[in-house]
């Protein structure tokens, strides 16, 4: 398949043994069993314990626990080749590896001795949405409830579940008080729920959870404090939606490369004597698109660094670069979908059929869109930074 916008490799591919270097080997089976994939509504085991022994859903983690210490930008480029492949596979990826953001808050002794004891080849599955209700009770909580979308075709080795304290009273600044849980997944119940118009392969399923006892110190706040010892886990609230851009941005490129294949070898019915890349129209549009999508690649990798490098140095990102890059979020999950829809119009009929992987990306770009990552009122928030509102929420 012909691939834009590829990125310049720092060292011979044949020699990488980065992560990138790694999951590079595997990109040409993970594209050509993507239909296989999605018939199934699993990505193949074979793919997902070559991608954990290429090292992905540890490449967030720090090194002292196991873990390769990827920054954000570093793992977002790995969901973004991995999504140019399939994207399925990628949001996979970017949900497994990401997850560890949101349990940063449960202490560190936990995380040391009874988490990453034996190291950080592990896998997550789970949902931060407060679906749980909590009892206290003596040395922690008893938990029930269902959680929806819970991203993995994979057996966990721990399951995130958000949850509420039932009667507890809300936060100062009025929101409630929203908790997160480490549990075996022994104590849940994964549900057959997963049967979407996009991302078929993820395994989004429902999970419950019914009465299960969860120790205190497996639990902390949602958005409360850090205790895993990398520089991305510092990062605000919200830190992970750079790995959604790279999978919007993965499928865009994909498409692209799909297109391009299309322009070479599709003969217009009225016009069989010329293939349509030949069309001047078309090579305008083509063109078009493809600087609109280096564009969303470029804003991507500028608003991550920026906030990256204030995590690197020990600062806060001031109010400006947070919401460019939160905003940047939802920009690119929007122009995602006005971009694939213009792809597949300029492909004619040719992008409808199922045989065509132009089509599955134009579904899994529209499902990743749906998230609250991209429809979380950032742009409104950039907007009143920018108009001199200091107090944004």
């Amino acid at each position: 398949m012909t691939t834009l916008l590829q990125p310049t490799p720092s060292q011979d591919r044949t020699t990488d043994d980065s992560v990138l270097g790694r999951v590079r080997a595997h990109l040409p089976e993970i594209a050509a069993r993507s239909a296989e994939a999605e018939a199934a509504r699993a990505v193949p085991a074979e793919i997902i314990t070559a991608l954990r022994e290429a090292g992905v859903f540890r490449m967030s983690l720090p090194r002292a626990w196991g873990g390769e210490q990827l920054d954000l930008v570093e793992s977002a480029q790995v969901v973004r080749e991995i999504s140019r492949a399939d994207g399925s596979t990628g949001w996979t990826v970017q949900a497994a590896s990401m997850a560890w953001f949101f349990v940063r808050s449960l202490p560190r002794e936990t995380f040391e001795k009874e988490v990453f004891g034996n190291g950080g080849d592990l896998m997550l599955r789970g949902a931060i949405a407060p679906k749980g209700k909590a009892t206290p009770v003596e040395g922690g909580y008893r938990i029930s409830g269902r959680w929806p979308l819970a991203s993995g075709s994979f057996t966990p080795d721990w399951v995130l579940a958000g949850f509420v304290i039932e009667g507890a009273p809300p936060l100062p600044d009025g929101r409630p008080d929203m908790r997160v849980a480490l549990v075996r997944p022994e104590h849940v119940t994964f549900l057959d729920t997963w049967d979407a118009v996009g991302l078929r392969a993820t395994q989004s399923t429902d999970f419950t959870m019914d009465d299960v006892f969860v120790p205190a110190h497996f639990t902390g706040p949602l958005a409360g404090g850090n205790n895993i010892p990398a520089p991305f886990y510092r990062l605000p609230y919200t830190a992970t939606g750079a790995s959604h851009d790279a999978v919007i941005i993965g499928c865009l490129e994909g498409a692209l490369g799909d297109l391009a294949e299309l322009a070479a070898t599709k003969r217009p019915a009225f016009n069989p004597r010329v293939v349509i890349g030949e069309d001047p129209v078309f090579q305008e549009k083509f063109a078009d698109l493809h600087l609109r999508t280096a564009a969303l690649s470029a804003l991507m990798e500028q608003t991550g660094r920026t906030v990256m490098d204030r995590a690197l140095a020990g600062e806060e990102p001031t109010p400006t670069e947070w919401f460019n890059y939160t905003g940047g979020h939802q920009h690119i999950h929007h122009e995602g979908i006005r971009i694939l829809n213009e792809i597949m119009t300029l492909s004619g009929s040719a992008g409808l059929y199922s045989s065509s992987p132009m089509q599955r990306r134009w579904r899994d770009v529209r499902c990743v869109s749906q998230h609250v990552a991209g429809n979380n009122g950032s742009l409104r928030r950039l907007g009143a930074v920018l108009s001199g509102q200091e107090d944004v929420r």
